[in-house]
């Protein structure tokens, strides 16, 4: 069953030496160490499923006649070669995919056809642990979730008694891998490749419960209200079976628990399916709302990363405008300091031009005194002069009369 420990089993095959499939389920949050199955073969299953009128999620039975037709021949080769592709001729591989607990004669027949001898390993797990975690990733109902427990643990407990095979606990197998993996061996005749020394170290850091999320009890089982009683004995059986060896007793009322199942579903599975045309409605719907709603997240993740990268342009604008502003300022500073200098320069200018125009007056007053000085000289000079030779004219003109 989904959610029941088969990817950590699986996991821990595939670390003893089983190889797995070429084309992996990516890991996700549901599962972050991994599924360890096919994803082609997953959705190959889903399509014959479909094929005939189910779904991973349908907990009623299979119409046998609709699995065997003519319809599903396409896929049931298409499944066929796809193990081929996936596996290739590894001598021991690990096929996990919980949707094949509801068609075991369908793969066993395939594998027939390729001479594949299979063994299965089926855990079991609280099937309360299961709805509380199907409902957790899923948001599947709790009574719904226990339908899908009650179907894929008695469809594949029933169809893989012709093998040889080991039901085991899943809490346990936490508890002490080693031990369950011995068993398995011992049940089945696998022998596992890998040496203890290079697979116990992988596991060991693989197999943490950390990641075992879901607790529930023995007691929870019996008290839950959407725990029926065709579930709880159901679980009784089979960890009955788990912690010891099967025997045709307990078969016998697992055989009980499977015919009462599917009366029940016989008698009810008719209402059951018209609620679930409108849940699935409902869900088609919702998942239209979801789509629209992703959409709108991504564009308006889009818009954010759009906005912020405007932002960061505005910021580096507003930065560079700062700078060119900080740069008009020393320039404007620049400029009124060449203002007041050219001022001052003006200003000492207009003081030489003063200075000098005081400097030609002085000169001007200075020529004139000199001037003056000049002409009062040549006047006693002239004046002199008519002294000296007025009495040698004198002389001369008594001369010249005698």
């Amino acid at each position: 069953m989904h959610r029941s420990g088969t990817s950590a089993l699986g996991g821990v095959i595939n670390a003893l030496g089983a190889a797995g499939p070429k084309t992996p389920l990516p890991s996700h949050a549901a599962n972050p160490r991994g599924f360890f199955e096919s994803a082609p073969l997953a959705l190959a299953h889903d399509e014959l499923l479909a094929l005939a009128g189910s779904s991973w999620l349908d907990w009623r039975q299979l119409d046998q006649q609709r699995m065997n037709s003519k319809a599903t021949e396409p896929c049931r080769q298409k499944i066929k070669q796809l193990l081929i592709d996936e596996f290739g001729d590894e001598p021991l591989i690990v096929i996990k995919d919980p949707r094949t607990c509801r068609f075991v004669p369908f793969m066993s027949s395939i594998l027939d056809e390729m001479n594949v001898s299979p063994v299965a390993l089926l855990p079991v797990r609280n099937p309360l642990e299961v709805a509380y975690s199907l409902h957790r990733r899923d948001k599947i109902t709790l009574p719904e979730s226990l339908l899908l427990w009650l179907r894929h643990v008695l469809e594949a407990e029933y169809h893989s008694r012709h093998m040889p095979r080991y039901i085991l606990s899943y809490e346990g197998f936490l508890v002490d891998w080693r031990k369950h993996m011995d068993r398995a061996a011992e049940k089945t005749g696998v022998v596992w490749p890998a040496q203890p020394d290079q697979s116990d170290v992988k596991i060991e850091q693989f197999l943490t419960t950390d990641l075992y999320h879901e607790r529930s009890t023995l007691e929870d089982v019996h008290n839950h209200p959407d725990v029926t009683s065709l579930v709880r004995e159901t679980y009784q059986i089979l960890t009955t079976i788990a912690a010891g060896d099967e025997d045709n007793g307990l078969l016998a009322q697992l055989d009980i628990m499977r015919t009462r199942f599917d009366e029940a579903c016989e008698t009810f599975s008719v209402a059951m399916a018209t609620e679930e045309l409108a849940v699935a409605q409902l869900r088609g719907e919702l998942s239209a709302r979801s789509t629209e709603t992703e959409q709108v997240r991504q564009e308006n993740s889009r818009l954010a990363s759009f906005l912020e990268q405007q932002s960061v342009e505005i910021r580096g604008l507003a930065d560079e405008r700062d700078a060119l502003v900080g740069t008009r300022d020393t320039l404007i500073a620049e400029r009124d300091a060449l203002v007041n200098a050219q001022a001052s320069l003006i200003a000492e200018r207009d003081a030489l031009v003063n200075a000098q125009a005081s400097l030609i007056a002085e000169r001007d007053a200075l020529l004139r005194d000199i001037i003056g000085i000049a002409n009062e000289r040549d006047a006693i000079l002239t004046s002199r002069s008519w002294r000296l030779t007025a009495p040698l004219r004198l002389i001369r003109g008594l001369f010249a009369r005698g």
